[in-house]
Parts: structure tokens; C-alpha cells; sequence
């Protein structure tokens, strides 16, 4: 197998970078790898392993960033409902009802409920 010169010094450059103790060991892991991506019907089985744990790095923050918010805005509710329910005179059959009511109109307006509607929604 002939290399141009380009190429060769490539693999002298990047062999020890991929832990290979030989350009052949370098040049074989290469030639699996395309022999692989190319025989392969998903290509996405072969994005670079960089790619991928940066897709995975992004992934992970935003959930962490999410679970944050999430409990924050749980301890928010939490606290409104404390705010409520000391100044209500309210038994728990008449909340539940509210409940599944509240369900129902969230549902049909799918999640997108304000307090415009939460008004209307009393006046009616």
C-alpha cells in the first residue's frame, strides 16, 4: 500500500494521539473504521465519539439546567399553596373537585393556561 507524502505524515503525527504503538496499528484501526462506516446502514453509528459526547455534555446540562428550574418553581407552588390554604376556608372534597376540573381545562387548552384564562375560567 503507497501513501502520499500528505497523508504518511498525518499518520506520523496522530498515531501515538490514538494510544496505537504502530502506524500499522494506526492505519488498520483507520481502514475498520471506514470498512465499517461505510458497510454500515446508519452511518450515525460512526460520528466521531467528540461529537457525540458533546452532543451528550449539552444534553446532560440542559436537563440538570431543567431540574433546577423545575424545583424551583415546585418550592414557588409550594409556598403559593400554603399562602392559599391559610386564607381559605376550603374542605379537601372541594379542592379535589377543583382539581379535576383544573385538569380537564389545562388539558384542553393543552398546558398553555394563564391567569386571563384561570379568570374567565371563574366567571363562567
Amino acid at each position: 500500500m503507497s501513501l502520499n507524502t500528505d497523508t504518511y505524515d498525518d499518520v506520523k503525527n496522530s498515531y501515538r494521539k490514538d494510544q496505537c504503538s504502530s502506524y500499522n496499528q494506526f492505519m488498520e484501526r483507520a481502514i475498520n473504521y471506514y470498512l465499517g462506516y461505510v458497510n454500515s446502514e446508519n452511518s450515525l453509528d460512526y460520528l466521531s465519539p467528540t461529537i457525540m459526547s458533546s452532543v451528550k455534555a449539552a444534553s446532560d446540562e440542559n436537563t440538570l439546567r431543567i431540574t433546577r428550574i423545575l424545583f424551583k418553581l415546585a418550592v414557588e407552588i409550594a409556598v403559593m399553596n400554603n399562602l392559599y390554604a391559610a386564607s381559605l376556608d376550603i374542605d379537601e372534597e372541594k379542592i379535589n373537585i377543583l382539581r379535576r376540573e383544573c385538569e380537564k381545562e389545562v388539558r384542553k387548552l393543552k398546558g398553555d393556561f394563564n391567569m386571563n384564562d384561570a379568570v374567565r375560567w371563574q366567571k363562567r
